[in-house]
């Protein structure tokens, strides 16, 4: 097996985790190494995982502090050139999704390459396809982020700029991003789908704690009266998008000069 990708899906207490497996048994290209990383489930998850644990090249259950522990200990034990977030709820968008990614892999011309990815509602009339753009810039993440169930990672990054904040529990997947953005890492946009997405997940929970962190986390890369005004406009319920982030950021720097 040549080692050009790693999918990782990290769960605890997933009711959806035998779609996950699933879709990863069911590839049409087997190229991968798969690694499963379990926080001690205490329902039915390991139940419904085990038929599928031969194909898993590393499996573990064990406790752990949060989802970016179980993230950082999925990237220690992968060996492939790019790791792939693959969660428990999370598919691959088709049984080709691996096969059709492979050869950009293998030219390894970006750091990051990110697909488009399916939104999954239990109203199937809200479902969706989120496109992302071909290039991006640091305001691009003020508002927006991109799903790790569609990015495909370079493993090196994590070794030269450190694996995901556990400190955050939340915003964790973004502030990789924008470190990522900051060193000029190179990201290359896959024009299709790479993943169905479901809409479940902890980040989309509307609370405190999540806008706390989020605060915290953007000061750490924006000036204050940048997040400032994004943050009052998600809270005043306008989209923050009509804002021109861009100039905002721009004049914000161009006003400390």
């Amino acid at each position: 097996m040549d080692n050009f990708l790693s999918i990782i899906t990290v769960c605890k207490n997933e009711p959806f985790i035998e779609s996950t497996c699933i879709s990863v048994c069911e590839q049409s290209c087997q190229n991968f190494e798969w690694i499963i990383v379990d926080g001690a489930s205490d329902d039915d998850t390991l139940a419904k995982a085990e038929p599928y644990k031969n194909r898993a090249n590393v499996f573990i259950s064990e406790p752990d502090n949060g989802i970016y522990e179980a993230m950082n200990k999925g990237i220690k034990h992968a060996k492939g050139d790019y790791c792939l977030f693959l969660n428990g709820g999370d598919l691959l968008y088709n049984k080709d999704t691996v096969a059709r990614v492979i050869p950009y892999l293998k030219e390894k011309r970006a750091d990051v390459f990110y697909g488009d990815s399916y939104r999954l509602f239990e109203e199937k009339d809200k479902c969706f396809i989120k496109t992302y753009p071909d290039t991006l810039d640091k305001s691009f993440f003020l508002t927006n982020t991109l799903g790790h169930q569609s990015s495909f990672i370079r493993r090196e990054l994590f070794e030269k700029y450190g694996g995901y904040r556990e400190d955050f529990k939340i915003v964790s997947d973004k502030e990789k991003w924008l470190c990522f953005m900051e060193n000029h890492v190179v990201f290359r946009h896959l024009p299709f789908v790479c993943s169905q997405f479901r809409m479940n997940g902890i980040s989309q929970i509307k609370s405190e704690s999540l806008k706390r962190e989020k605060k915290a986390m953007l000061l750490q890369y924006y000036p204050e009266d940048v997040v400032l005004s994004v943050l009052n406009a998600s809270a005043q319920s306008y989209n923050p998008v009509s804002l021109n982030l861009q100039m905002l950021v721009k004049n914000s720097r161009d006003s400390r000069r």
